[in-house]
């Protein structure tokens, strides 16, 4: 085999690997399972229209 066949194999190997790996809990749903409901940023309450409670606006311009 060559020496790139070779890379090839270890690369498809490495890249099977991640495909089937887990998420880490810290980037998955169980992210903000601590905090409750998220807190919306005020300027995506006020494009999306809705009331953000941490500022208390009620989102009108």
């Amino acid at each position: 085999m060559k020496k790139t066949d070779l890379e090839k194999l270890n690369g498809l190997k490495i890249r099977s690997r991640m495909k089937n790996a887990d998420t880490p809990a810290r980037f998955g749903r169980d992210a903000n399972a601590s905090g409750g409901a998220a807190k919306l940023n005020p300027l995506m309450a006020k494009l999306l229209g809705k009331r953000s409670e941490d500022t208390g606006n009620d989102g009108s311009v």
